[in-house]
């Protein structure tokens, strides 16, 4: 069955339409079928195109990695928790087929980027925006996958005259408005709910057994992440080249220790410091049905209070499915609908 195209829901009507149905083809720049290996040889890359740095206006170094077309349409992609730049490597072969150049910083204290003590999620901003100018774009394209959708979200909010489109793919909602923490699976609900209420509990479990176990090796996480996978998602973390990527970037995460980890966690159970409702640049949500990992019940909520947002319901898709076997659909549709497009008459 092929990919239905360019299926818009407004968010005015977001619970009164049914979902989009995905499966296992997509589509090249082409317009023709293929089958799915998005990241056929993307763990094959030079590595020097992984490991860069700009030097931010108050001295800290902001890491990032480069992938897709070094010609292309610019685009920041916002990893996910706990992730890093490395995590973007899923997706350069998509980006490479659209002709775009992604740039995937990592946040402060995670990766290589130095870490900046008591940030909030509106700090991050700052940062993209610094390195949009270092790199010489006036404007670009903005993705977040998973933790990296409120942190999208904040730059949608403060960025709105920089950027071409915005696209969330899987979003982590805010955690502090009522049932979306109480949704999610066991392991985030644990952890969110400790680093809120037993603050001291969390820092000594990661600083002492946690984040030293994924130093050594993060296989046993991701065992334990394909152990309570739905089908979808156990079916793609099963492949050799999406456990690279994946648990290289989980290792790198903790690079630097617990600290970085444990901040990242602390900011998505706050307030998000906006009102949604005042995020006026469109925004577009994709999310799977079979997603138990962020479950879609954020991306609702996201959707409900946005200004202008259109959700795309994937049906039977993961939280790792969709984005790595479907990347090629999310970034097509978000380039036709770029925001620095003339409009037509």
């Amino acid at each position: 069955m092929p990919l239905k195209q360019g299926l818009s829901i407004p968010s005015a009507q977001l619970h009164n339409k049914a979902p989009l149905k995905l499966n296992s083809l997509q589509l090249n720049s082409s317009g023709e079928s293929r089958s799915i290996d998005p990241i056929a040889d993307a763990n094959r890359k030079s590595m020097n195109r992984e490991v860069n740095f700009i030097k931010l206006p108050d001295g800290r170094r902001l890491a990032y990695a480069e992938y897709g077309d070094p010609q292309g349409m610019p685009a920041i992609y916002c990893h996910g928790f706990p992730g890093t730049r490395l995590e973007a490597r899923l997706f350069d072969m998509p980006a490479r087929r659209f002709k775009l150049r992604v740039i995937a910083p990592d946040r402060n204290g995670l990766g290589l980027s130095d870490p900046k003590p008591e940030r909030k999620l509106l700090d991050w901003t700052a940062d993209v925006e610094a390195l949009a100018d270092s790199l010489g774009f006036e404007r670009f394209f903005l993705i977040g996958v998973s933790g990296g959708g409120p942190y999208a979200t904040a730059c949608a909010y403060r960025l709105a005259d920089r950027l071409n489109g915005v696209t969330l793919v899987c979003p982590l909602g805010p955690l502090d408005q009522p049932g979306l923490l109480a949704a999610m699976r066991w392991p985030a609900k644990i952890n969110f709910q400790s680093i809120r209420n037993t603050p001291l509990l969390s820092h000594l479990s990661f600083h002492y057994a946690v984040v030293p176990m994924v130093q050594l090796s993060p296989l046993w996480l991701y065992q334990l992440m394909l152990g309570i996978a739905p089908a979808p998602d156990a079916a793609v973390l099963k492949r050799p080249g999406v456990r690279s990527a994946i648990t290289a970037s989980i290792h790198e995460s903790v690079r630097q220790g617990a600290k970085g980890v444990l901040q990242e966690m602390e900011i998505y159970t706050q307030p998000w410091g906006f009102n949604l409702a005042e995020v006026t640049i469109p925004i577009r949500i994709w999310h799977g049905t079979a997603d138990e990992t962020v479950p879609i019940l954020h991306s609702q909520t996201l959707a409900a209070e946005l200004a202008d947002c259109s959700l795309q319901l994937a049906e039977e898709e993961g939280h790792f499915s969709l984005p790595i076997d479907h990347m090629d659909k999310i970034q097509q549709q978000l380039i036709a609908n770029r925001l620095d497009q003339p409009v037509s008459p």
